[in-house]
């Protein structure tokens, strides 16, 4: 199985861009409070994450990063784009000041805005990094400084991560956790256990809930005979709870939890349909990409849907279902 370490870039980059997507103004009122204060969430707020690509080589998508380019309005009444670095490397590098340097500038270059750059540190190291590039040369001079925060920086406040309503609070508390599990599969099992319950618990709206449980489900991978033992253990809950299965299975994937014993009757439409109803449930699990869909899309073969169905009913990773469409 995979783990957070082994996890596929796209896969990495798509959860916290969901999250991201979904609380926006949670993100900055938890990691970054002053910018927080100085940004007018009154006014719209524009995801630009396609230029990303265009901006920054292949090269750079190689490493363990998620970005975010946002436009925003400042209350002072200025627009400015706003650069999210969200690293996961487990060895701090001595460039790291540099780098950011090389993604500000080339963002600058781009809109010819103010631009805003900030760095999340996800790993699980208390080490802080060199956030200041500084050049000299005789009279010459430029420096460059940003903000950044590591999840580490809470490590010493679970009780009131547990407390709190903003959804990243969770998130923090979930990746500190995972940390602490090392490769033990039981620690995992429960700690996702304990996550997910408490999801279900803290009130938040149905969006919240499948956002936050996708991001759990990403970060905690489990062997899949450890989670059947996750669902089962599930089932008990909601049992005890005197809830109906649809109220805590749908809650946290959709339908994808209804979708056993029924996809294959939902399956025998046309062959558009029936892709359709795959997409759906393969995004309610997985971080689909364009390329993803794509792969699908272009398929017109009704068994390799079917068996790629299967498949998901299985519980068979994202890559081994595409692999169907591949051959």
């Amino acid at each position: 199985m995979q783990n957070h370490k082994t996890t596929p870039r796209s896969e990495y980059d798509e959860a916290w861009k969901s999250l991201i997507e979904a609380f926006t103004t949670d993100f900055f009122d938890f990691y970054f409070p002053a910018l927080y204060n100085r940004i007018d969430f009154t006014q719209p707020v524009e995801h630009k994450d396609k230029e990303l690509q265009k901006i920054f080589s292949k090269s750079y998508h190689t490493h363990k990063v998620a970005d975010k380019l946002i436009a925003v309005t400042l209350k002072n009444g200025k627009k400015s784009i706003l650069y999210i670095h969200i690293e996961v490397q487990g060895t701090r590098k001595k460039d790291f000041a540099e780098r950011m340097l090389h993604y500000h500038t080339r963002i600058k270059d781009r809109y010819n805005h103010d631009i805003l750059s900030v760095a999340l540190l996800t790993d699980g190291s208390s080490k802080n990094i060199n956030n200041v590039y500084l050049f000299k040369f005789e009279e010459f001079e430029y420096k460059f400084r940003f903000p950044y925060k590591k999840i580490t920086d809470f490590k010493d406040q679970s009780d009131l991560l547990l407390t709190l309503q903003n959804p990243f609070a969770l998130v923090t508390y979930s990746l500190l956790e995972w940390h602490t599990c090392n490769k033990e599969q039981q620690k995992k099992f429960d700690l996702k256990t304990r996550l997910t319950i408490l999801l279900l618990e803290k009130g938040f709206s149905e969006e919240y809930i499948r956002v936050l449980f996708n991001f759990i489900d990403w970060v905690i991978k489990l062997p899949i005979d450890i989670d059947k033992k996750f669902e089962d253990t599930l089932l008990n809950y909601q049992e005890s709870k005197k809830m109906a299965y649809v109220n805590t299975f749908e809650r946290l994937h959709g339908a994808e939890w209804m979708m056993k014993g029924e996809i294959k009757g939902e399956m025998k439409g046309e062959i558009k349909g029936e892709k359709k109803v795959l997409l759906r449930q393969l995004k309610l699990k997985f971080f689909i990409s364009e390329q993803d869909e794509d792969i699908i899309q272009n398929c017109n073969d009704t068994s390799k849907i079917e068996e790629a169905s299967d498949m998901l009913i299985l519980g068979k990773e994202k890559e081994e279902i595409l692999e169907v469409f591949r051959v």
